[in-house]
């Protein structure tokens, strides 16, 4: 046995020696539920941080900068100078390109019978419609490649039901409203259908 004064004594000596106290072991690790209710008072006051300063930002920020909820469908109008042609079913206004609801026009290149170049003439005929008048779209969505899909007038004629009425455009299929003028034209052998014989 070794005497407590020695400096091999371990545990006991210094228990006894007056003046130095031993803590009780400390607990690195602390069972979950003692963790539990710490940890749900820093989330919350985190996320009420988060939405606070959200709230505020949001309060500083200019009303334009999300946009609007239009009222209804977007409105464009241009006059004759902002206007070009691009094709039989297309147009561009003011630097936006659209294109004509409910028709489908041949394109540039496209060969009619007899050799013509019938996406010429369809744009050609577009041209003229559009020709030293004011334009006013209403838009209805985008097509496939993503261009604004509108309906369009000009000094009050409907682009899309004149275009198709002229023979230089084919009513799409979602368009009913639209096939009776392409019959007709048909009919008629106007534009495209030069030369078709229609039953």
């Amino acid at each position: 046995m070794v005497a407590p004064g020695h400096p091999g004594a371990v545990g006991l000596g210094h228990a006894q020696r007056p003046g130095i106290r031993l803590r009780p072991p400390r607990r690195i690790f602390r069972g979950s539920a003692a963790v539990r209710p710490r940890l749900a008072k820093t989330v919350l006051a985190g996320t009420l941080g988060v939405l606070g300063t959200g709230a505020l930002v949001m309060m500083g920020l200019s009303s334009d900068l999300f946009g609007h909820a239009a009222p209804g469908p977007e409105q464009m109008t241009a006059e004759a100078g902002e206007i070009a042609v691009i094709g039989g079913d297309t147009l561009r206004l003011d630097g936006r390109v659209i294109r004509l609801r409910g028709v489908e026009a041949p394109i540039r290149g496209d060969v009619c019978r007899g050799g013509a170049d019938c996406g010429g003439a369809a744009t050609s005929a577009l041209a003229g419609l559009v020709r030293d008048r004011r334009v006013a779209c209403r838009m209805t969505g985008r097509d496939g490649m993503g261009r604004a899909y509108a309906a369009c007038e000009a000094n009050g004629t409907d682009l899309s039901r004149a275009i198709v009425a002229s023979g230089w455009a084919r009513a799409q299929s979602g368009a009913p409203e639209l096939a009776d003028l392409e019959l007709r034209a048909r009919r008629q052998g106007a534009g495209l259908w030069a030369d078709v014989t229609v039953r």
